[in-house]
């Protein structure tokens, strides 16, 4: 049924690459295909720097891919340039992909047991591992929105800051299902029904706004809510600008620190206004020496 969209991610998931970039020889304590649970996509890759203080942050990356495609792979220069470049943990997860049997949920429960083996192979190498920062494209910016936002008092390691790119936030949004790239509306109905466990079609919408809004991130924005950074195309295709104006609108009314980085040009895959690439480069980078040390 979501061949269509597994086929679209796949096609621009290329453009979806690590913030962090750089690709150095390995001062770091390196695992890949790390396994976190039983599962064959429960496997992570991790890069602890060997010297440290003892106590360091963690960048966590979150693939995308519409919840049904798409690898860590994408960030392996991000892992390893987020601990030889700039001296914190970083990680990159799988996670099951979303389907009758698996939900936001439990991916959300992936994302628990992932940062605790994360912690302790930490702890193996002598190293607290005592806050993590969560990044992602398209569906990884949704789970790293809502694990920050839903998750902060039970997590393993505490989020401190969220950077999405292009993530869904608002998936009650109407916009979503009207001229979405991926397809008609009872398309996105069928898979946002996947993800919030009660099945619906969009004329069935408002029977499971609850379910909807619980999936969401800003349903769990209040004033304790981690700093984020939005970086949202004004032309995106797949999730609607409206659902970064959504969140921003909600960040501002609690008074949360924030950055709305708005890219006038470009659809799902940021890819047309460099100008802000640059900004949201810089911006991750910040972040993570703000809120990670």
């Amino acid at each position: 049924m979501f061949e269509k969209i597994i086929a679209f991610f796949m096609s621009i998931i290329s453009f979806f690459l690590g913030l962090f970039g750089i690709s150095l020889e390995s001062n770091s304590h390196e695992y890949y295909d790390l396994a976190y649970g039983t599962h064959e996509r429960q496997v992570l890759d991790l890069a602890i720097p060997k010297e440290n203080d003892g106590e360091i942050g963690l960048v966590l990356f979150i693939h995308g891919g519409a919840w049904i495609a798409g690898d860590k792979d994408s960030y392996k220069n991000g892992v390893k340039s987020a601990s030889e470049t700039y001296g914190f943990a970083g990680a990159s997860i799988n996670y099951r992909y979303m389907s009758d049997e698996i939900d936001f949920n439990d991916i959300l429960d992936d994302i628990d047991a992932a940062l605790a083996c994360i912690k302790a192979k930490g702890a193996e190498n002598g190293v607290n591992i005592n806050k993590v920062l969560l990044t992602g494209d398209s569906a990884g910016g949704h789970l790293s929105l809502l694990y920050a936002y839903s998750r902060a008092g039970t997590a393993p390691i505490a989020p401190a800051a969220v950077v999405s790119n292009s993530g869904p936030t608002d998936l009650f949004d109407e916009n979503f299902y009207i001229n979405n790239a991926l397809g008609a509306p009872d398309v996105i109905a069928d898979l946002f029904s996947d993800g919030c466990g009660q099945k619906f079609t969009f004329a069935e919408r408002e029977s499971a706004k609850e379910a909807l809004l619980k999936a969401s991130p800003v349903y769990y924005v209040n004033e304790n809510t981690v700093p984020t950074v939005i970086n949202h195309g004004m032309k995106d295709s797949i999730v609607p600008f409206s659902n970064a104006q959504t969140l921003d609108a909600k960040l501002t009314e609690y008074g949360v620190t924030h950055y709305f980085n708005v890219y006038p040009n470009s659809d799902h895959d940021l890819g047309a206004d460099k100008e802000n690439k640059d900004i949201a480069s810089s911006l991750l980078i910040e972040y993570c020496q703000t809120y990670l040390n």
